[in-house]
């Protein structure tokens, strides 16, 4: 994949291949271990990124997600105009369903480390858990493999939305 050139408004991210140290292994073959390997020390652009890891997870797509699950979609909250930050593009362990609302700890509201440790504990502070709306995340939901877990809490898959006052 040839570097992605910088229009002077994206945003530089450079993806590594390292994503710190964890309890539980990676035993299973990644999809994106090919992938990492020949993006090391290149330079991608979010957007970029989310979008090819959304393709290479399209397989995976589903509009009925399961509990204790791992998912990454794109998310437009139906209030957002009062919240005061949320995130576009939510990486959550989905804990609840209860009528048309998930509850799901969206890791991106966590450090690199602190996601480590709520993956490899399966706890999750109370700043991770947030409502979700499934309508509102154009219902298709991307499951994570457990063997991918680890490597895409590491990459910067957010986008957050914040309201200043």
């Amino acid at each position: 994949m040839p570097p992605t050139e910088q229009n002077g408004m994206q945003q530089k991210s450079s993806v590594e291949t390292d994503s710190g140290s964890s309890k539980s292994s990676q035993s299973e073959s990644s999809k994106f271990d090919a992938w990492m390997k020949g993006l090391k020390g290149r330079s991608i652009s979010k957007p970029t990124l989310r979008n090819t890891v959304m393709e290479m997870l399209l397989d995976d797509a589903t509009n009925t997600p399961d509990i204790d699950k791992w998912y990454y979609f794109e998310y437009d909250p139906k209030f957002k105009d009062q919240l005061g930050e949320w995130d576009e593009f939510p990486l959550i362990k989905l804990l609840e369903k209860k009528n048309d609302i998930y509850l799901g700890a969206n890791l991106h509201y966590l450090n690199a480390k602190a996601r480590l440790s709520a993956i490899n504990n399966d706890k999750y502070p109370n700043s991770s858990l947030h409502y979700y709306i499934p309508k509102n995340a154009d219902s298709i939901f991307f499951e994570v493999g457990e063997q991918d877990i680890q490597l895409l809490s590491q990459l910067p898959l957010d986008k957050f939305h914040r309201k200043y006052k």
